[in-house]
């Protein structure tokens, strides 16, 4: 068996890199659930530059999005709003987001009629201004139930232990992928002096 030094360098250049991938994917995901958690709170919601995140719990905007999405949700001044738009706003202990059907005056203060995409009637109450978060410029589906989670100190503390954990099994893999490549080394360099020994 010949040893191939350019061919064996290629394959350790190709591991560091993919390492270094790796590491950079874990180091972004970390920075993510960090952004998240900032975004999210169990106590209130909150936001950062005006952007907030919502977890959709039920089927009333179907077809439009549907449970378990992500809303993404942009503030804005209730002048911008009209019939039509999506808005996400807080009802009594419930977050909602339902579609403006109709926008009345009551008492000289705008007021917002909404209906779910997927209900029959519209909402009983009309919504107050100051109840609103702002309008969905987007929806992600599918992962509203993942952020939800990590939105909570266990959760997310889960989160970053599970990445801390595949890092660390990608770095013991790679190891012994380049200790098993060390040993090789030293074997084809020991084959090789042995084979000029006799030959000599």
């Amino acid at each position: 068996m010949e040893y191939d030094v350019e061919k064996i360098s290629h394959k350790i250049k190709k591991k560091k890199r993919t390492k270094k991938i790796v590491k950079f994917v874990i180091l972004i995901s970390l920075m993510i659930l960090f952004v998240i958690n900032l975004l999210l709170s169990i106590e209130e919601k909150k936001h950062i530059f005006g952007i907030y995140m919502f977890h959709i719990v039920s089927e009333s905007m179907e077809p439009t999005f549907y449970k378990n999405d992500l809303a993404i949700v942009k503030s804005c001044n209730t002048e911008e709003l009209k019939v039509g738009d999506i808005i996400t706003f807080k009802q009594e202990d419930r977050v909602i987001s339902h579609r403006i059907s109709e926008i009345v005056k009551e008492k000289g203060e705008e007021q917002f009629v909404t209906k779910g995409d997927n209900n029959e009637v519209a909402d009983i109450e009309p919504v107050d201004a100051q109840n609103i978060y702002g309008k969905v410029v987007f929806v992600i589906p599918k992962i509203g139930k993942i952020v939800n989670y990590i939105q909570n100190v266990r959760g997310f503390i889960n989160a970053c232990i599970l990445i801390i954990m595949i890092c660390i099994l990608v770095t013991f893999r790679d190891n012994v992928i380049n200790n098993r490549k060390i040993k090789r080394k030293k074997y084809e360099i020991k084959k090789l002096r042995d084979n000029y020994k006799i030959e000599g």
